[in-house]
């Protein structure tokens, strides 16, 4: 079976688990595409009579791992992912990882009950949100008071140190992590790196991922310098316009205790749609 069959399971088993628990699994695709040579994610499977039941991908960022699975219906509690996780755990010694977190949607019932088997303490949780515009309050789409002209454009290839050091202050990474976070998604092809520029000058970035008439926004930050004067507002609502032109729905995430974005992407007429509950493991 070539990986381009096994995604395509992969995918199918997502659907079917989604359906049955009314959840939304976090698989990152952008990584499963890329090889795991190119930085991409390292998964494990189990098929039983040809059909995929059980999977778990480990996505590693630099000394940090993140993990999800799932279990297709009907084969749950037979220990098919308690075996996965007995796998990925020689794999998770080679990376020499500091940081392991397993993540879980918040209203998967069968999510949360593996992970209450674990030594786990609760680390932060994300918001999956969606650009809805019938939520916008009167006025609040309109452009951003912006002290400048903000304007987006593609990032050129000379410009990855830019794009590395607004990652490194706007995430709160080493240069050297966020180098290494750019290194993974730099030949993704469904994806573009974007610089907010004001007065001609960089003053911040994101990351744009379409596929299926959906656009996601990654990575989004804004130099820290230049925060509270509009720039973010004005680089999003630019964004939502660009894709509702090309008829593509708009989605972002938001981790739960960064209160500003959420106010931010909330007066922008985003609407929380899922979220995703994150555990350090401490064994």
């Amino acid at each position: 079976m070539t990986t381009a069959d096994t995604l395509k399971d992969i995918e199918e088993l997502q659907q079917r688990c989604e359906q049955y628990e009314g959840i939304s699994l976090k698989l990152n695709w952008d990584m499963l595409r890329l090889p795991s040579a190119a930085g991409g994610t390292e998964w494990l499977v189990t098929y039983e009579e040809e059909l995929l039941v059980g999977f778990i991908g480990l996505y590693s960022f630099s000394s940090e791992m993140e993990i999800c699975g799932m279990v297709r219906p009907g084969y749950r509690r037979r220990g098919i992912f308690t075996s996965l996780w007995m796998r990925a755990q020689s794999i998770i010694k080679q990376k020499k990882v500091t940081t392991l977190l397993l993540n879980t949607p918040a209203n998967s019932a069968s999510g949360s009950a593996f992970l209450q088997t674990l030594p786990l303490v609760f680390n932060h949780a994300e918001y999956q949100m969606k650009w809805d515009g019938s939520t916008l309050p009167q006025g609040s789409g309109e452009a951003s008071s912006a002290a400048g002209t903000v304007v987006l454009r593609p990032a050129r290839e000379d410009e990855e140190s830019i794009l590395i050091k607004l990652d490194s202050g706007g995430f709160n990474m080493s240069e050297e992590d966020a180098a290494e976070v750019f290194e993974m998604y730099k030949h993704e092809g469904l994806e573009e790196h974007i610089i907010i520029e004001m007065n001609g000058q960089p003053a911040g970035k994101m990351r744009l991922s379409t596929e299926d008439n959906e656009t996601w926004i990654f990575g989004f930050t804004v130099d820290q310098k230049l925060r509270g004067l509009g720039i973010g507002r004005s680089a999003l609502l630019q964004t939502i316009e660009r894709e509702r032109r090309n008829y593509n729905s708009v989605n972002l995430e938001v981790s739960l205790d960064n209160p500003n974005a959420l106010k931010l992407y909330e007066s922008c007429g985003f609407v929380i749609l899922n979220k995703q509950d994150y555990y350090r493991y401490t064994g």
